[in-house]
């Protein structure tokens, strides 16, 4: 399958995502609106709907613009994932972040190697998150990425090699974006040992876990 036909399958997906966590998350609140529950599906809509922004910034004269949202991203998925951890912890971490404590960074370590342990694989989110941060603030890289995107669109009109090689460069945020659809829904739908149990409904949800499943076959080494 190519990442074509993926990236017209993401915004259903991104969709039957966000409705469940809207279902979801309004039993959780109303249950309990400082549960653990509720932080959680508060992070999965805070996450889905920054989804829906990147869909919208994948363009090739706005990709740095895609970068800070990117991580942005990211700091939501990977503090979902480490509020489901199923410790006291873990709870009381919650209820400072509820009181505006400053509990919102992930524990990337924890998160990547029980990531290992579910897949075998290594997602390496600090490194990651690491590489996402020098092109979010304004560091020497990122604001050589933003010249080339600013020579780039300003060349339109003069030629089109410019442009064409613009549209090459934006093929990798396309793949970085579609493994952001794929590991929110690791991250929200996956009831693993070792993790609070969402209970979200598949069945309410019938392309997402075949997206999963297609995006992690193409997409493989990335995250």
């Amino acid at each position: 399958m190519e990442t074509a036909t993926l990236l017209l399958k993401a915004p259903i997906v991104i969709t039957e995502l966000g409705k469940e966590f809207v279902r979801r998350g309004d039993e959780c609140m109303v249950a309990d609106p400082t549960s653990q529950l509720s932080a959680c599906f508060l992070l999965a809509m805070r996450s889905v709907s920054l989804l829906c922004g990147m869909g919208s910034l994948l363009k090739p004269n706005i990709r740095d613009s895609l970068d800070v949202l990117v991580r942005a991203y990211a700091e939501s998925r990977d503090l979902l994932m480490t509020f489901r951890f199923d410790d006291e912890g873990t709870r009381g971490k919650i209820q400072r972040w509820f009181l505006g404590k400053q509990e919102w960074n992930p524990e990337y370590k924890r998160v990547s190697a029980f990531l290992k342990h579910l897949s075998g694989n290594d997602a390496e989110l600090a490194k990651r998150f690491g590489m996402q941060s020098s092109v979010s603030h304004p560091t020497a890289l990122a604001a050589k990425n933003s010249t080339a995107v600013a020579l780039a669109w300003a060349a339109k009109g003069k030629g089109t090699q410019a442009c064409e090689s613009n549209e090459h460069k934006l093929q990798p945020k396309i793949d970085d974006y579609l493994v952001c659809v794929g590991t929110l829904i690791v991250a929200a739908t996956i009831d693993a040992p070792g993790w609070i149990p969402l209970g979200c409904d598949l069945a309410r949800m019938p392309n997402v876990e075949p997206f999963r499943l297609e995006a992690a076959a193409l997409l493989s080494g990335h995250g």
